[in-house]
Protein backbone atom coordinates (compact mmCIF):
# COMPACT_ATOMS: atom_id res chain seq x y z
CA UNK A 1 0.00 0.00 0.00
CA UNK A 2 2.67 2.28 0.52
CA UNK A 3 4.51 1.33 -2.39
CA UNK A 4 0.98 2.52 -4.57
CA UNK A 5 0.91 5.63 -2.96
CA UNK A 6 4.42 6.66 -3.31
CA UNK A 7 3.86 5.71 -7.03
CA UNK A 8 0.65 7.81 -7.23
CA UNK A 9 2.13 10.54 -6.04
CA UNK A 10 5.82 10.35 -8.09
CA UNK A 11 2.95 9.88 -11.55
CA UNK A 12 1.41 12.72 -10.10
CA UNK A 13 4.36 15.30 -9.86
CA UNK A 14 5.68 14.30 -13.69
CA UNK A 15 2.22 14.73 -15.46
CA UNK A 16 1.42 18.18 -12.94
CA UNK A 17 1.79 21.23 -14.60
CA UNK A 18 3.80 23.76 -13.17
CA UNK A 19 2.25 26.63 -11.16
CA UNK A 20 2.28 29.09 -13.50
CA UNK A 21 0.64 27.09 -16.38
CA UNK A 22 -1.79 26.21 -14.17
CA UNK A 23 -3.34 29.60 -13.08
CA UNK A 24 -1.03 32.59 -14.02
CA UNK A 25 -1.60 33.86 -17.66
CA UNK A 26 0.33 33.16 -20.36
CA UNK A 27 2.39 36.17 -21.84
CA UNK A 28 3.61 36.17 -25.40
CA UNK A 29 6.31 34.23 -26.50
CA UNK A 30 9.61 36.29 -28.63
CA UNK A 31 8.72 39.52 -27.04
CA UNK A 32 10.92 42.58 -28.68
CA UNK A 33 11.45 45.62 -26.02
CA UNK A 34 13.13 47.09 -29.39
CA UNK A 35 10.06 46.51 -31.12
CA UNK A 36 8.10 47.52 -28.20
CA UNK A 37 9.77 51.06 -27.40
CA UNK A 38 7.45 54.74 -28.57
CA UNK A 39 4.04 55.79 -27.96
CA UNK A 40 1.54 53.48 -27.20
CA UNK A 41 -2.25 54.99 -26.93
CA UNK A 42 -4.35 53.33 -24.12
CA UNK A 43 -7.74 52.21 -26.33
CA UNK A 44 -9.53 50.74 -23.39
CA UNK A 45 -8.45 49.27 -19.66
CA UNK A 46 -10.58 47.52 -16.14
CA UNK A 47 -9.56 51.83 -14.85
CA UNK A 48 -7.63 51.20 -12.25
CA UNK A 49 -7.83 53.64 -9.16
CA UNK A 50 -4.52 55.18 -10.18
CA UNK A 51 -5.98 56.68 -13.95
CA UNK A 52 -9.11 58.06 -11.95
CA UNK A 53 -10.75 60.63 -14.29
CA UNK A 54 -8.18 60.38 -17.07
CA UNK A 55 -8.60 60.27 -20.59
CA UNK A 56 -6.00 60.58 -24.10
CA UNK A 57 -3.82 58.31 -21.65
CA UNK A 58 -0.67 57.32 -23.83
CA UNK A 59 2.52 55.06 -22.25
CA UNK A 60 6.11 56.26 -24.27
CA UNK A 61 8.63 53.85 -23.88
CA UNK A 62 12.56 54.39 -24.23
CA UNK A 63 15.64 52.32 -23.59
CA UNK A 64 17.57 54.24 -20.86
CA UNK A 65 20.90 54.54 -20.56
CA UNK A 66 21.49 51.92 -18.22
CA UNK A 67 19.38 49.51 -20.35
CA UNK A 68 16.14 49.38 -18.39
CA UNK A 69 13.54 50.66 -20.38
CA UNK A 70 12.33 54.20 -19.55
CA UNK A 71 8.31 54.59 -19.38
CA UNK A 72 6.32 57.68 -19.43
CA UNK A 73 2.62 57.77 -18.60
CA UNK A 74 0.49 60.39 -19.84
CA UNK A 75 -3.17 61.58 -19.89
CA UNK A 76 -5.62 64.43 -19.47
CA UNK A 77 -8.18 65.15 -16.44
CA UNK A 78 -11.45 64.97 -17.00
CA UNK A 79 -11.25 66.70 -20.77
CA UNK A 80 -9.70 66.74 -23.79
CA UNK A 81 -7.80 69.69 -23.24
CA UNK A 82 -7.60 69.00 -19.58
CA UNK A 83 -4.62 69.29 -17.36
CA UNK A 84 -2.10 67.12 -17.88
CA UNK A 85 -1.30 63.71 -15.39
CA UNK A 86 1.91 62.41 -15.98
CA UNK A 87 4.46 59.77 -13.94
CA UNK A 88 8.12 58.62 -15.06
CA UNK A 89 9.08 55.37 -14.07
CA UNK A 90 11.36 52.80 -15.31
CA UNK A 91 10.56 48.74 -16.02
CA UNK A 92 12.99 46.23 -15.99
CA UNK A 93 12.63 42.76 -17.90
CA UNK A 94 12.53 38.94 -16.16
CA UNK A 95 15.59 37.74 -17.42
CA UNK A 96 13.64 34.55 -17.26
CA UNK A 97 10.94 35.85 -19.52
CA UNK A 98 11.28 39.25 -21.57
CA UNK A 99 7.58 39.95 -21.65
CA UNK A 100 6.82 39.89 -17.80
CA UNK A 101 8.46 43.27 -16.47
CA UNK A 102 8.76 44.82 -13.28
CA UNK A 103 8.38 48.30 -13.47
CA UNK A 104 8.29 51.26 -10.81
CA UNK A 105 7.37 54.69 -10.28
CA UNK A 106 8.73 57.20 -8.24
CA UNK A 107 10.54 55.48 -6.41
CA UNK A 108 7.95 52.94 -5.25
CA UNK A 109 9.86 49.47 -6.94
CA UNK A 110 7.98 46.37 -6.96
CA UNK A 111 9.58 43.11 -5.61
CA UNK A 112 7.59 41.51 -8.46
CA UNK A 113 6.63 41.75 -12.21
CA UNK A 114 3.62 43.37 -12.94
CA UNK A 115 3.71 44.43 -16.35
CA UNK A 116 3.16 41.00 -17.76
CA UNK A 117 2.70 41.63 -22.02
CA UNK A 118 -0.40 38.34 -22.56
CA UNK A 119 -1.21 39.71 -26.18
CA UNK A 120 0.56 41.02 -28.99
CA UNK A 121 -0.37 41.66 -32.55
CA UNK A 122 2.33 40.15 -34.66
CA UNK A 123 3.29 44.02 -36.31
CA UNK A 124 3.04 45.01 -32.85
CA UNK A 125 -0.23 47.17 -33.73
CA UNK A 126 -1.60 46.38 -30.50
CA UNK A 127 -0.58 44.97 -27.25
CA UNK A 128 -2.62 43.91 -23.82
CA UNK A 129 -1.01 43.93 -20.42
CA UNK A 130 -1.93 42.64 -17.16
CA UNK A 131 -0.22 40.99 -14.29
CA UNK A 132 0.05 37.50 -12.60
CA UNK A 133 -3.67 38.57 -11.26
CA UNK A 134 -5.19 39.24 -14.34
CA UNK A 135 -5.89 42.55 -13.41
CA UNK A 136 -5.64 45.27 -14.32
CA UNK A 137 -6.14 45.02 -17.83
CA UNK A 138 -4.95 47.49 -20.55
CA UNK A 139 -5.70 47.45 -24.02
CA UNK A 140 -3.21 49.62 -26.20
CA UNK A 141 -2.84 50.77 -30.01
CA UNK A 142 -0.21 52.68 -31.89
CA UNK A 143 -2.85 54.45 -32.98
CA UNK A 144 -5.95 56.37 -30.91
CA UNK A 145 -7.97 54.01 -32.56
CA UNK A 146 -8.13 50.27 -32.13
CA UNK A 147 -9.40 48.39 -35.22
CA UNK A 148 -13.21 46.38 -34.29
CA UNK A 149 -12.12 43.04 -35.94
CA UNK A 150 -8.27 43.47 -33.41
CA UNK A 151 -10.45 44.69 -30.72
CA UNK A 152 -13.38 41.96 -30.16
CA UNK A 153 -10.44 39.29 -31.06
CA UNK A 154 -8.39 40.62 -28.23
CA UNK A 155 -11.48 40.28 -26.14
CA UNK A 156 -12.38 36.64 -26.90
CA UNK A 157 -8.73 35.89 -26.57
CA UNK A 158 -8.84 36.94 -23.01
CA UNK A 159 -11.96 35.38 -21.88
CA UNK A 160 -11.05 32.29 -23.16
CA UNK A 161 -7.74 32.57 -20.95
CA UNK A 162 -10.20 33.36 -17.79
CA UNK A 163 -9.81 36.97 -17.72
CA UNK A 164 -12.45 39.03 -16.42
CA UNK A 165 -13.44 41.29 -19.67
CA UNK A 166 -17.07 43.10 -18.18
CA UNK A 167 -15.18 45.43 -16.92
CA UNK A 168 -13.08 46.50 -19.48
CA UNK A 169 -14.20 50.26 -20.51
CA UNK A 170 -13.19 52.01 -23.67
CA UNK A 171 -10.58 55.41 -23.23
CA UNK A 172 -11.53 58.10 -25.06
CA UNK A 173 -9.24 58.91 -27.43
CA UNK A 174 -10.87 60.73 -30.54
CA UNK A 175 -10.71 64.63 -30.06
CA UNK A 176 -7.46 64.48 -27.51
CA UNK A 177 -4.66 66.57 -27.58
CA UNK A 178 -1.40 64.96 -26.87
CA UNK A 179 1.63 65.97 -25.34
CA UNK A 180 4.43 65.16 -27.86
CA UNK A 181 6.85 62.09 -27.95
CA UNK A 182 10.37 62.78 -28.60
CA UNK A 183 11.56 59.42 -27.12
CA UNK A 184 13.45 61.47 -24.28
CA UNK A 185 10.37 62.21 -22.03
Amino acid sequence: MKNLFALVVVLAAINAKPLEARWLPEVVDNFDVNLYLGRWYEVASTKPVFQNNCLCTTADYTINENGNVGVFNSCRLGAFYGPVNNVRGEAVQSRRNPAKLRVGFGGLDLPFNNYWVVDLADDYRYAVVSSAFRNPIFILSRTPEIAEDDLNGILQRLEERNFNVDNILPTQQPGCSYPPFNGDQ
